[in-house]
């Protein structure tokens, strides 16, 4: 057997790794009825598209480049955070990890391959730098992000303090340079303040939230906002901790592959009134999780726009051939046990068609907060109707 051909085989037992959970449990269900329609009737598909793209594409192909975008591909498929990472860069790439935004302030994600600003946070060094969510990068340090994978942009974000990065930025239609300049900086803490006579909890993390118990035991009145747009950052199963403070009973599981992996309840609540609940597309994993209890639990409502749809868990599985996986294991739940893996729908969603002629030039977040506050007030009124 060639090195060739060995190498090719190889390649191939990692994108059966990849695209197993995806594709089996499918061919097994129709099997039965298409017995041809069998694994490796797939695996014969990539084979013979690999060797074509070899033999009659106009550019010669590199076997390691073809390999390695198949692999991409397949992981992409199944959700944005999932993917490949090769042998060479794998110790990388676990640095970079562990670094995550703390020297960027960026949480970017690859969805059909256009890289973007997820979430952009207070104070940081993109922030400074003027990014905003919703931003596309185009090129990051002069290569294209169109075949540059997530775990490589990530790298180069956590790069050495003072180190800069150029960018490329599509935003609105129009192209424009940015350099980013990596550094440290003190992340926003959780804050309450008043806004049109009513109180705001903003929870810009969930890394540290022992402040907002805090902050919610010292709250007066029997309403509150809580802002939750563009937080995509911290501890995942914090927000069940902060969810403790307002909903009693079941609040959800970490649901796996075969089932429950690990479920959150709650036996004392500290704060009890109506709650209106702030969320954008930059609102991600303990955002989703927390404002999905607060409306099934609590009945609060959720206003603004439909939020990012990924509240998973990741682990990263060695390959025996090289490389590594980093793949989706399970998915949190909110009380009525429902992985979030989609983008929670607002109760009220706030967007172009939402808007009047004289609200056409207004900012989205302020148009968001301002609809918030009415609902609030709209819902205070109908009380103090009925009572009377």
């Amino acid at each position: 057997m060639t090195r060739g051909r060995t190498v090719f085989l190889l390649a191939s037992g990692l994108l059966v790794v990849s695209i197993l959970s995806g594709v089996v449990v499918g061919v097994q269900a129709v099997q039965t009825e298409r017995p041809k329609d069998s694994f490796y009737k797939y695996l014969s598909v990539f084979s013979e598209v690999l060797r074509l793209v070899r033999q009659s594409y106009v550019d010669e192909t590199e076997l390691r480049t073809l390999i390695a975008g198949a692999l991409e591909g397949s992981s992409d498929a199944l959700d944005p955070f999932s993917m490949y990472i090769p042998e060479a860069d794998v110790e990388s790439y676990l640095v970079a990890r562990e670094i995550g935004p703390r020297r960027s302030g960026l949480r970017v994600v690859k969805v059909r391959g256009a890289a973007y600003v997820m979430a952009v946070q207070e104070g940081s060094p993109a922030a400074e730098a003027g990014f905003l969510r919703g931003d596309i990068m185009t090129q990051v340090g002069g290569l294209s992000t169109r075949g540059m994978p997530l775990w490589e942009i990530e790298r180069r974000l956590a790069g050495p303090v003072g180190s800069h990065l150029d960018f490329q930025i599509l935003r609105a239609g129009e192209t424009t340079e940015k350099t980013l300049e990596l550094g440290t900086f003190d992340g926003p803490v959780a804050e309450v303040e008043d806004v049109d006579g009513s109180p705001l909890l903003r929870i810009p993390t969930f890394d540290g939230v022992e402040s907002v118990a805090e902050l919610v035991r010292g709250l007066e009145g029997d309403r509150l906002l809580i802002d939750l747009r563009g937080v995509a950052w911290g501890d995942t199963e914090a927000a069940y901790a902060v969810a403790k403070l307002f909903v009693q009973g079941e609040l959800g599981v970490l649901l796996g592959r075969d089932g429950p992996v690990k479920t959150f309840s709650s036996t004392e609540e500290v704060w009890e009134g109506r709650l209106v609940v702030l969320i954008d597309r930059g609102s991600q994993g303990p955002a989703e999780i927390l404002a999905t209890i607060l409306q099934q639990g609590a009945g609060a409502s959720l206003v603004g726009q439909p939020s990012f749809g990924f509240a998973g868990q990741t682990r990263i599985v060695d390959l025996e051939a090289g490389g590594s996986l980093l793949i989706t294991d399970g998915f949190y739940t909110g009380p009525d046990g429902e992985p979030l893996n989609e983008g929670l729908a607002p109760d009220l969603r706030v967007g172009d068609r939402g808007r009047s002629f004289t609200e056409r030039d207004d900012d989205m977040e302020d148009l968001i907060l301002r609809r918030a506050l009415e609902l609030l007030a709209s819902d205070e009124e109908t009380e103090l109707d009925e009572a009377a």
